[in-house]
């Protein structure tokens, strides 16, 4: 079972309550890719962590928060 990136729980989509198995070699990879959207393969809808809350929205962790920072 693959552990959540954020909470080191076992990854489960919190919308269908499936453990996430990705379904492609390409899916796990993506997995490591802030950028990229996670679907489950089960409900077909973004993956959000039952445990944590966290979606793997293709949207960065801490998106925007450097951009207000001078010099940074």
């Amino acid at each position: 079972m693959l552990p959540c990136a954020y909470c080191e729980r076992p990854l489960t989509c919190d919308a269908c309550q499936t453990p996430y198995i990705p379904p492609t070699p390409e899916a796990y990879e993506a997995l490591s890719l802030s950028g990229s959207a996670i679907i489950c393969p089960a409900c077909e809808k973004v993956l959000v962590c039952h445990w944590c809350k966290t979606p793997y929205d293709g949207t960065p962790e801490g998106d925007g928060d450097q951009q207000d920072v001078p010099g940074a």
